[in-house]
């Protein structure tokens, strides 16, 4: 090159370098307010949908890319979505405009529902597309596996699909910080549309291939340990309508296909908070306990553990429990062979227990312990006080009775409190003698599998027998015998209708109810409980009118020892 050339070759090179470092220049000054503009228009855009949104930061770099960090999305409703950083750069196409068509790579991502349910998506990338009232975000990198879309105008209109999507590589699904299951690979569509007179209607259809759940806790923030439960593919479909002004909430169509159960539903809510009103069916033709519990990820004792079929009716007031009617259609079919764990209860046998200071005792369940109480030496009187405060049909069921259910969960509604259980004689036998105190929605329902394995195979007697010599009855106390012995020096047959009344009604909080004797009488709210319970004894005819009175003003002469800081001997805490 000659000397002209490279004269000219350094003069546009100077140029340029001008050129760029002006450009640099000015953009370095414009810079702070596009990345201010740019987080109002994404506030903005966040009001117009009900949402507030909170940036920590904004950053225009070089690509272009607009990088946004502490991000925070909430809504009224409860909802929240935080991430740590996402960027976003323009997609390069002929609609590549930013904020029309942009790439978007984001750190984790967690949506915080208003019941506590949380879902975590892992580092990821999508690309979104909007319009004035359209929104289109879907996973980038091939066809889209997920595609999410939001239309808004005169209705609302949230739309996703799925296919062949492999959620359990994507998203995290927690419950108070526990993982709740893995999601498989799944395919499906649904839509909620939210029309402009309030009505919300949801449809949902889809299919999971290698869905497993986990233990679900509802004692605490701490992570159960239950492994996950055996893969399944799982087919799912929801119908459903909410009308918030009418206070109306109607599922048309609900229905679950996995390995081992069929079940379908349908239920409507109205009346709204004031004076909810619910009509609930359910219907499973058959469940396979074996595979239903494998899934729930729990140990079996057999392979095969029967199976059951169930149609299930509620109707009636949550705030009037009386109201509510129940209809109950509940079949059983055994193993073909006994379960070695549950037939061996047939036979004498040892119980061991953890004491809550965590040593271990052994309850002898044979006549020749010398603790043991035949069913045969118990008081008809303290067997029909049992069964009237635990149990009422207790020889009409098959070892789960559901017709209790909704009218303690309707209790526990009015009084804003979980107090009323609805576990019969044989699944708190199934609690004491197989399961852990933890309590897990898993734990239940091996709770009711248990309980109909042990109804089906060890008859009422025996059940009630057993039930009697190894339940809790305090700190250390365990079984009827002990139990008469240590608060009252006496055997069951020579206890009085208020001591039967006492030992029935401390059942449920054999350590919880320890203060309300400490001081060697009764509280008033637990005598009124004792006082309830004989007076249902009267109303069934168990107890005469004058045996009545007898009983509420006979002495209770507790024999515990009293400590001088007013608690009982062996005092180990609440429950």
């Amino acid at each position: 090159m000659g000397s002209v050339g490279r004269r000219w070759s350094i003069r546009i090179a100077a140029v340029l370098a001008v050129v760029l470092v002006t450009a640099v220049a000015g953009f370095q000054a414009v810079r702070p307010r596009l990345e201010a503009a740019a987080v109002e228009r994404l506030r903005e855009a966040a009001r117009k949908r009900g949402w507030v949104a909170t940036i920590g930061s904004a950053h225009l770099a070089a690509g272009p890319r607009l990088e946004l960090r502490e991000l925070a999305f909430r809504h009224g409703s409860g909802w929240l979505v935080e991430a740590h950083e996402v960027g976003l750069a323009p997609r390069w196409s002929w609609r590549g405009v930013i904020g029309r068509a942009a790439l978007a790579r984001a750190s984790t991502v967690s949506v915080q529902s208003p019941v506590g349910l949380r879902v975590e998506v892992k580092p990821s990338e999508w690309a979104v597309e909007s319009a004035e009232n359209h929104l289109q975000v879907t996973l980038d990198g091939g066809p889209p596996a997920i595609a999410l879309t939001v239309e808004s105008g005169r209705d609302t209109r949230i739309g996703a699909r799925f296919v062949a999507a492999p959620l359990s590589n994507l998203l995290l699904v927690l419950r108070n910080g526990c993982p709740l299951a893995r999601l498989g690979t799944v395919d499906g569509e649904g839509e909620l549309i939210r029309r402009s007179g309030g009505l919300v209607d949801v449809q949902l259809r889809g299919r999971s291939r290698g869905l497993a759940v986990a233990a679900l806790s509802a004692d605490g923030p701490a992570c159960p340990p239950e492994a996950f439960g055996a893969p399944a593919d799982v087919e799912a479909e929801l119908r459903a309508s909410v009308d918030p002004a009418a206070g109306l909430a109607n599922i048309s169509h609900a229905a679950v296909r996995t390995r081992g159960l069929a079940a379908s539903a349908q239920a409507t809510i109205t009346g709204g908070t004031a004076d909810p009103q619910v009509s609930l069916n359910l219907d499973i033709p058959r469940a396979d306990l074996a595979e239903v519990l494998a899934t729930a990820g729990l140990d079996l004792p057999a392979a095969d553990l029967g199976s059951a079929s169930l149609a299930w009716s509620v109707a009636g007031r949550l705030l009037d429990p009386a109201s509510i009617t129940v209809s109950q259609r509940l079949e059983f079919s055994p193993p073909a062979k006994p379960v070695p764990s549950i037939a061996r209860l047939k036979e004498d046998f040892v119980h061991r227990v953890e004491t809550p200071p965590g040593d271990t005792k052994q309850i002898v369940v044979s006549p020749g312990a010398p603790d043991f109480v035949r069913l045969g030496d118990v008081p008809p009187l303290f067997l029909r006080a049992l069964l009237l405060a635990e149990d009422t049909d207790f020889y009409g069921h098959q070892g789960v009775d559901l017709r209790e259910l909704p009218v303690a969960l309707a209790a526990d509604f009015g009084s804003g409190a979980f107090t009323r259980g609805a576990s019969t004689i044989s699944q708190q036998l199934a609690k004491n003698l197989f399961l852990t105190r933890r309590k897990t929605v898993s734990r239940k329902l091996e709770e009711a599998a248990l309980a109909l394995l042990l109804d089906s195979t060890l008859g009422k007697s025996r059940e009630l027998e057993i039930y009697l010599n190894v339940i809790e009855w305090g700190p250390g106390i365990y079984g009827l015998g002990p139990a008469a012995r240590y608060y009252f020096d006496r055997r069951p047959s020579q206890l009085t209708p208020r001591q039967m009344a006492f030992l029935v009604v401390l059942i449920p909080g054999p350590i919880k109810y320890q203060r309300s004797f400490a001081s060697g009488e009764p509280t008033p709210f637990f005598d009124e409980m004792i006082a309830t319970l004989l007076g249902k004894l009267q109303t069934v005819g168990a107890l005469g009118d004058g045996n009545l009175q007898a009983a509420l003003e006979a002495p209770l002469n507790l024999r515990i020892p009293i400590l001088d800081a007013g608690t009982p001997r062996g005092q180990t805490g609440g429950q």
